[in-house]
Formats: structure tokens, sequence, C-alpha cells
């Protein structure tokens, strides 16, 4: 098995597509499509505080049983 094909079985992925998880427009909806697409999509938290990341975690684990990625640095 390939290194790519190891990883999209790993994350339950379709395809090799990784949203950005840009800061202050990534949306759980957005982050949900991708994921529900087949991608993998991303939410970035950055510009929120503690409890609005935990609110756009908890809206997109209600809108998609794919995986995520949150980015927060």
């Amino acid at each position: 098995m390939t290194q790519k094909a190891e990883f999209l079985d790993r994350m339950g992925l379709d395809m090799p597509i990784i949203q950005a998880p840009m800061a202050g427009v990534s949306t759980p909806q957005l982050a949900a499509n991708v994921s529900n697409s087949g991608g993998l999509g991303s939410l970035g938290l950055c510009a929120m505080n503690t409890e609005a990341a935990r609110k756009a975690i908890r809206d997109t684990k209600a809108l998609t049983n794919g995986a995520f990625n949150v980015n927060a640095f």
C-alpha cells in the first residue's frame, strides 16, 4: 500500500483533498461539506476564543461523521 493510500485509509477519506483551515473564514458548514464529500474538512480556530472554538467543533461534529481537522496556534 502506498503512503497516500495508507493515509486516505487511516483517515477514512475518499480523496486526497485537505481544506485549508483559514481563520476567520472557515465555518462548520464548510468543513462538514468537505468531510461529507470525501475530503478532510478543517476549522481555523485562531481568531476564536475558547467557547467559540468549542462551539465550532460541536457544530461540525453535528454536521458530519467524517474526520475533520482543527488548527489552533
